[in-house]
């Protein structure tokens, strides 16, 4: 009897602490389906550069790299455009960039708040975005739409105002003098109900990393023991033969009858969309593997240092010729194989077409031999080609990625299955056994990326509506429990006791 006391008080008070959170995690997440966290979509970037133009190129990228320690690894190295000028960016392998401009050859340095307004009219007049007076704003460290880690790099930024009709604002580099990010005021307004209430984001917190992920974690832990503790009530007190007052299957009335039977109802969409929400911090580090897959990725590329670009040969010529009969060219970007590097272009639309095609499938078949050299002492398990996505990799929630791709499976100990794009030869990513048990847990119980699902829309959008509807619902009958225990209450003489109701006895 005393432990089940305690269970009581348990989830109770629990259940109090946590009912309006949960609730806030339903009715985000639906915000979540169709306004996602502000960045610069790929699309987006692309309509904003200029088209580059190769009369304009006077100076390679030697004269850049010069610059850098011949041992200087090298991360990537592109051609774009930067203020509406051809541009060389070189990013080391300590994660930060390098500029020059290839119609003059003039270094980087520190970009102005006048260089970030000149940098958004360009961007507003190639995207067609209509600009009525740009305004810098200011420049930050860190605001609450520029919390992620990838613009570490570029800080501080410069945030630029458009006065466009939908309240566009840029987040510029003051290290490549790139556009970055952008926002409207649609993304700004439903973030607040949406992504920030639902990772609890605000940036004062996030900047913080270790403490924001323990404190999501702690919260996801009392959201499950508040949830399970009242599965364990909610089967104690469940009648289904020797039923309450003749017919009723619970004690409770009102709020608290409804809350019992939703509660039994979708327990287990409840418990999966908690667990997988703690699944998501990766707690402890239990999806992770043993051996990074930068290790792997650098071993494939064949850690190309400042020299090895070097000898790349890049001149003006040779892209005056690759550029020849090239249309609407938004920037040139080279990856290595095995120490050996490939270009291509990627056009307005997104199309990447490379600079010297390979003979038909001699690039599978080099990123092949490199992979396995890569991966010696492994037998090769199989490998299969993906001209459509499936289960394991997929394009959902505004996420693009290349086809075809080859799937290359080893037999090691983690199960490794790596993914490589066939028209650049890039490595993209790595599943093991970890990772996909995490698709699973994380992908398909919080968001519900089926393939029957994603794939006939607007079904996957019904399903997902319908359970955080309900899981709202539930969330709103703890809410109204909570508020009439909390609340002060007036005794009148005579009246009788109504704790009995929360406990299910039976009044005296």
């Amino acid at each position: 009897m005393k432990f089940r006391r305690w269970l009581y008080l348990a989830h109770r008070w629990l259940g109090m602490a946590m009912c309006l959170l949960i609730g806030m995690w339903f009715f985000s997440g639906v915000v979540m389906m169709y306004v996602g966290f502000p960045e610069l979509s790929r699309d987006e970037r692309l309509a904003g550069l200029s088209v580059l133009d190769p009369k304009a190129l006077e100076v390679g990228p030697d004269a850049l790299l010069w610059q850098l320690e011949p041992t200087q690894r090298i991360a990537a190295l592109r051609l774009t455009a930067i203020l509406g000028r051809p541009a060389w960016l070189v990013k080391t392998g300590d994660g930060n960039w390098r500029g020059m401009f290839a119609d003059t050859g003039q270094t980087f340095s520190r970009f102005t708040p006048a260089d970030a307004i000149l940098a958004s009219e360009v961007y507003a007049s190639a995207s067609g975005t209509r600009a009525n007076g740009i305004e810098h704003q200011q420049q930050l460290d860190m605001d609450q739409w520029s919390v992620s880690s990838s613009l570490h790099p570029h800080r501080p930024l410069h945030r630029v105002k458009l006065n466009s009709p939908n309240g566009t604002e840029l987040y510029i580099s003051s290290t490549t003098g790139e556009v970055l990010r952008d926002t409207t005021t649609n993304e700004r307004l439903w973030n607040w109900l949406g992504a920030n209430l639902h990772w609890i984001y605000p940036f004062q917190l996030r900047r913080h990393v270790a403490v924001w992920h323990w404190l999501i974690v702690t919260l996801s832990l009392a959201g499950l023991t508040s949830l399970l503790t009242g599965a364990v009530v909610g089967l104690l007190r469940l009648r289904l033969r020797k039923r309450y007052r003749g017919t009723d299957i619970t004690p409770y009335r009102g709020a608290m009858k409804f809350h019992h039977i939703l509660g039994l109802v979708f327990l287990l969409p409840l418990t999966t969309y908690l667990l997988s929400g703690l699944l998501s911090m990766n707690p402890w580090g239990i999806f992770s593997d043993d051996l990074p897959f930068s290790r792997q990725l650098a071993a494939y590329r064949g850690g190309p240092t400042a020299a090895d670009a070097l000898a790349m040969g890049i001149t003006p010529i040779s892209l005056h010729q690759a550029l020849g009969n090239a249309v609407d060219t938004r920037e040139i970007l080279w990856d290595w194989l095995g120490g050996t590097a490939h270009g291509y272009i990627l056009d307005g639309d997104g199309n990447r077409h490379p600079l010297a095609p390979s003979p038909g499938g001699e690039l599978a078949q080099s990123a092949l031999a490199q992979l396995q050299q890569v991966m010696a002492g492994y037998p090769l398990a199989a490998t299969e080609r993906l001209d459509a996505y499936d289960s394991y990799y997929y394009s959902h929630h505004q996420r693009w990625r290349p086809l075809p791709v080859l799937r290359v499976r080893f037999d090691d100990p983690a199960s490794s299955w790596f993914h490589i794009d066939l028209t650049t030869g890039e490595l993209i990513n790595r599943l093991t056994a970890r990772g996909r048990v995490q698709r699973w847990l994380y992908n398909g119980l919080h968001s519900l990326d089926f393939r029957f699902l994603i794939n006939r829309r607007p079904l996957w959008d019904t399903v997902v509506i319908a359970l955080c509807s309900s899981g709202f619902l539930f969330s709103s009958t703890s809410i109204i429990v909570a508020w009439r225990r909390l609340r002060p209450r007036h005794k009148a003489r005579g009246s009788t006791p109504t704790r009995h109701l929360i406990r299910g006895e039976k009044p005296s």
